[in-house]
């Protein structure tokens, strides 16, 4: 047993190490032996664990989607709304994702990977669960509110990836939610983005005078 406890120790602090490093710099750049040094174990420890650096960051993708989940398994409260649980949600997430800016970029590096897709597929339901409750959301066929999602996890990596140095986690994350539902409830809005791009197709089609 405390064998297994400290093999279990070491594999942590070798992930915790690697996605420390893969946030600070690309991919390309970051090396075996820097990842050592940071989880303080030898090189031949590293590579017993991970024998390549792409099975070690493939582990850390994974990893992140796993954290992902929990986040936001752990968010959603019983009885509350579509919007205060999103709100909930969406602040998890980032909060954990907020010190590894740049490991965002990465988590769609992996994407033709089935268990990739089968992790992010987990995210997915999750937030299409909770969003399938919004009485807005509800008059979508399934797949658009599929592609709601899809957007509404945009906005996580968008934020991520673009914020400012001063920005918070809560606050942004009741931005996004506040964004999004007035997107979804503001139905009239696709009318009228129809209607303008009618008026410009017409316009276009106008002979010219003279």
């Amino acid at each position: 047993m405390k064998r297994q406890q400290t093999k279990e120790r070491k594999r942590a602090a070798i992930m915790q190490a690697a996605t420390a490093l893969f946030s600070e710099c690309d991919y390309h750049v970051a090396h075996m032996d820097d990842v050592a040094a940071r989880a303080r174990v030898g090189k031949g420890t590293l590579y017993r664990y991970f024998p390549t650096k792409d099975d070690l960051y493939f582990a850390t993708v994974l990893d992140a989607w796993d954290h992902m989940r929990h986040e936001l398994v752990e968010a959603v409260g019983i009885g509350d709304t579509p919007a205060e649980n999103l709100y909930r949600m969406t602040a998890r997430v980032l909060a954990f994702f907020w010190p590894r800016r740049q490991f965002v970029a990465l988590l769609r590096d992996s994407m033709e990977n089935p268990e990739w897709r089968r992790r992010r597929e987990v995210v997915v339901r999750l937030v299409e669960s909770e969003l399938s409750r919004d009485r807005g959301a509800r008059s979508l066929p399934p797949a658009d509110l599929r592609i709601a999602v899809e957007l509404f996890l945009g906005m996580y990596r968008a934020a991520l990836l673009y914020r400012e140095e001063d920005s918070r986690p809560e606050i942004l994350a009741r931005q996004i939610v506040a964004i999004f539902l007035d997107g979804i409830h503001g139905a009239g809005a696709a009318d009228a983005v129809e209607k303008a791009h009618g008026n410009a197709a017409g316009a276009a089609h106008e002979p010219a005078d003279g």
